[in-house]
């Protein structure tokens, strides 16, 4: 458990505003490790297995022995947990909480604040289950984790603390003006770019959802093949990014043309970090049989295999 408070630490004093939300379950967790201590003591079994084996670790790595792949998964998925749980539970809870409050009136705007406050209360607070939910009984364990640099990196650059740097100064592609800025309000054109928003941002929460128990980042932990991902490999992704594209229209610009450019470059840098999310993610769950059936499926019946389709098959067709 000392994973977790360390975790906790760094959060708060290098996290930024969004790593300090964390600081509320210090004394919580304290008070849950030092339970967890006392049974560790009396009845370690109690604590289920990952928790023996990360013991087994410890102790093999003091002796100069090279830890088993068991114990080095039970390690890496306590780590995963240390980092990505706190940061899901608090923000969940900041998103229930800033849900009501974004509502403003019955105004469009004020009612699709409310509803993106809601979905991604939706999707962090999957996202806490998953973290939560490992027994193996309901098939939720980890059966692997991702121990490559590339993997942990591309996947902790999209959160503090590291994306206090990364996103939050690096590439910062977010002007004074949004979306709403470039639409009247209670337009239709306000109306359909919004609810595009929406749909996109849905189909992102819908990703997380369909994962159930097993949602988690850098492990393996089941693959899944219902929802969105029927149609592609990476919903979650591709719907998050483009609704970045449509929230903050870098594109255009009341700053000059540089600067224009700069906000596209700065969102393309953002793309580039999920796709070697994609990319290493794939990579790591290639190992199994059942996700390279699945992303041959996808090749040949997939969203994108779909669209080739009807455009070769168009191309086709006129040069007959």
């Amino acid at each position: 458990m000392a994973l977790f408070v360390c975790s906790i630490q760094i959060q708060v004093h290098f996290g930024g505003e969004k790593g300090q939300t964390v600081s509320q379950f210090t004394l919580p967790l304290l008070a849950v490790c030092s339970t967890m201590a006392v049974i560790a003591l009396v009845r370690p079994g109690m604590l289920g297995p990952t928790v023996l084996s990360c013991g087994r670790f410890l102790q093999l790595l003091l002796r100069g022995v090279r830890p088993d792949a068991d114990a080095v998964v039970s390690l890496m998925g306590w780590v995963v947990k240390a980092v990505f749980l706190p940061l899901m539970l608090a923000w969940s809870l900041a998103w229930i909480a800033s849900a009501g409050q974004m509502w403003q009136g019955s105004t469009f705007i004020g009612a699709f604040a409310a509803a993106m406050a809601l979905l991604y209360a939706i999707d962090t607070a999957f996202g806490t289950v998953g973290y939560l939910s490992t027994s193996e009984r309901i098939g939720a364990h980890i059966r692997s984790v991702d121990t490559t640099a590339l993997g942990w990196l591309s996947a902790l650059a999209c959160y503090p603390p590291l994306s206090v740097v990364v996103l939050e100064s690096w590439l910062v592609y977010k002007s004074s003006a949004d979306w709403t800025a470039w639409f009247a309000a209670g337009s239709v054109a306000a109306g359909v770019w919004g609810g595009a928003i929406l749909l996109l941002t849905a189909i992102y929460t819908w990703s997380t959802v369909v994962f159930g128990p097993r949602f988690s980042n850098l492990t393996h932990r089941g693959i899944i093949t219902s929802g969105p991902y029927r149609w592609g490999k990476h919903p979650a992704y591709v719907a998050k990014n483009a609704s970045w594209w449509l929230i903050s229209v870098p594109f255009l610009s009341h700053g000059t043309l540089t600067q224009t450019l700069l906000h596209c470059l700065a969102l393309l840098g953002v793309n580039l970090i999920y796709a070697l999310r994609a990319y290493t993610e794939e990579r790591h769950l290639r190992r199994d049989l059942d996700y390279r059936n699945y992303a041959r499926w996808i090749a040949r019946h997939g969203w994108l295999a779909r669209l080739r389709r009807v455009a070769f098959g168009n191309v086709f067709r006129e040069r007959g």
